[in-house]
């Protein structure tokens, strides 16, 4: 009886340790998880950490929740990786990704990032040209707007919210120590019935 049960109790971590790490996990993304971008985003590229089946595909969302068009969505091996076919203006964006991995699980997650682009030399010159022709006062105020601009530094790109890639075994490793904790007490109760 008792080593059914070892067996059984062995059969039993194994299946479960080989279910709990199985699951194909995000390594990285570009844009990362709260991110503020700085530059003009064209591509959203999603790295996972083992290859995921051709049928995966993300959806990009605005803080208004309407979904923003993003071209050639395509997988190779592990990498999901999509284009977007006009800049995206100033605000936050949400990552809806689905994948199916090597397992055959579905698995789904988001990446929320946030875009805060400087106003262009090309959008600056438009709206000169705009303000010409109501006078010289629209051109002394943009020409201030100008040297306060030229005078501000970008900052850089703060790298503390980056997306914690590695996931977490941490659920999985307790129920494995607990198992073996149980099997072990069995076994110890056993052995003192034996001796008795």
């Amino acid at each position: 009886m008792l080593k059914k049960f070892l067996l059984f109790s062995f059969f039993f971590i194994f299946s479960y340790a080989n279910y709990a790490f199985a699951h194909t996990h995000i390594a990285s993304s570009s844009p990362q998880n709260s991110e503020v971008l700085k530059e003009e985003l064209k591509d959203i590229t999603l790295t996972f950490e083992g290859k995921i089946e051709q049928s995966s595909s993300f959806t990009l969302h605005n803080a208004g929740g309407e979904t923003i068009s993003v071209d050639n969505i395509t997988v190779a091996d592990n990498v999901l990786t999509g284009t977007l076919s006009r800049p995206l203006e100033n605000g936050e964006y949400l990552i809806n990704w689905s994948i199916i991995g090597a397992d055959g699980h579905v698995i789904e997650g988001e990446v929320p990032f946030t875009v805060d682009v400087a106003e262009t030399e090309t959008q600056e010159n438009t709206k000169l040209e705009t303000e010409d022709t109501e006078g010289t006062d629209a051109e002394i105020i943009m020409d201030t707007e100008k040297d306060s601009e030229s005078a501000q530094q970008v900052s850089p790109v703060d790298n503390s919210n980056e997306e914690n890639s590695s996931p977490s075994y941490l659920v999985p490793s307790l129920i494995g120590v607990l198992i073996l904790i149980v099997v072990g007490s069995f076994l110890f109760i056993a052995k003192r019935k034996s001796r008795s």
